[in-house]
């Protein structure tokens, strides 16, 4: 397991690492090298509507939805709420391809919303973080007691 844990910053999860409580911004290398994949979704303000009306809050659930048939790109990987109508945006076209890669060869992902709003109110951006269903869990889990608090580094 990865040696980070997500927490809470302001109204996001970010993910925080045990050993020295420094926070690890999502275009971290070592994120994907421990098959963590994180990204802002594309396509906001087409899919506004949808955003506004599903469950986005950090955390929750999404479903990641390739779309080979898509006319603009066979690798489109459109991110739906767990309940409800979508898809809420897409998965830029770099990390679509690779993310499609991995779900076409079976590699099992569980994504979940990183940055969002609940049910009726709107919302302006939308990430969301992926991994294997027991990595999703163990960094939803809470720190264990003992470890260095969260370092919050502030720029001047």
């Amino acid at each position: 397991m990865p040696r980070l844990h997500l927490i809470e910053y302001q109204e996001d999860l970010r993910l925080c690492e045990d050993e020295t409580g420094l926070l690890v911004g999502p275009t971290d290398q070592r994120l994907h090298l421990a098959g963590l994949y994180a990204t802002n979704l594309r396509g906001g303000r087409y899919y506004a509507k949808a955003a506004r009306d599903a469950d986005l809050r950090p955390g929750r659930l999404v479903r990641l939805i390739p779309e080979p048939d898509n006319p603009h790109d066979p690798s489109a990987l459109a991110v739906h709420p767990e309940q409800g109508p979508g898809p809420v945006g897409y998965v830029n076209k770099a990390k679509a391809r690779s993310w499609s890669k991995l779900l076409a060869e079976g590699v099992r992902l569980r994504a979940i919303s990183l940055r969002g709003t609940g049910p009726g109110k709107p919302c302006n951006a939308v990430a969301v973080l992926a991994a294997d269903p027991k990595v999703i869990d163990h960094l939803l889990s809470p720190r264990p007691i003992g470890l260095p608090a969260p370092v919050f580094l502030r720029s001047h």
